[in-house]
């Protein structure tokens, strides 16, 4: 009998887990937002998730990336969204390269002003979203296989990944 050797492609990607690269579940929820607001449909999802537009950081070119809004200030309309996958993913690299190109939530829409979180702050809204919303926490703690209850797995979590700002430029309303 010979050694089998297992091929780990995207069809065999695990359903839930990943601590270095997303599951088939998590990739099918965070991407959802997306043909929601391409078709005009994004305001169903109130403003539990917003889409980011990014100018590619070579090519110039307009991308979209869905992402959860972990904290939202209603009188500033800032949101707060975290790159989940870490410092490397390509919408990162390209907002610390340009500025981004439009956020649209709800039924808005604007071209945003953005600054990454410190620490300290990307802690804060840590700890106010595990308060406010235990299941999505918990998905969250699900689909990274890491337990987020204690301040120390949280702080380590957000040192390890950005946050970002995002609010509307004061006269660039769409």
């Amino acid at each position: 009998m010979g050694v089998r050797t297992v091929h780990r492609g995207p069809a065999t990607r695990p359903l839930l887990g990943f601590r270095r690269r997303p599951g088939r579940l998590a990739l099918f929820v965070f991407r959802l937002p997306l043909p929601l607001y391409r078709t005009g449909g994004g305001w169903l999802l109130g403003h539990v998730f917003l889409v980011l537009t990014h100018a590619g950081r070579r090519t110039g070119r307009p991308h979209d990336t869905a992402a959860m809004v972990l904290a939202e200030d209603r009188t500033t309309e800032e949101a707060v969204i975290c790159s989940v996958w870490g410092p490397r993913t390509d919408w990162v690299r390209n907002l610390r390269a340009n500025p981004p190109l439009l956020v649209r939530i709800g039924r808005q829409s604007y071209v945003p002003h953005h600054r990454f979180l410190t620490d300290e702050e990307a802690f804060a809204v840590g700890v106010a979203f595990r308060r406010r919303h235990p299941l999505r926490m918990r998905m969250v703690e699900l689909a990274f296989g890491v337990d987020l209850r204690s301040d120390e797995a949280l702080r380590e979590f957000v040192r390890t990944r950005p946050f970002v700002a995002l609010r509307p430029r004061l006269t660039e309303r769409k």
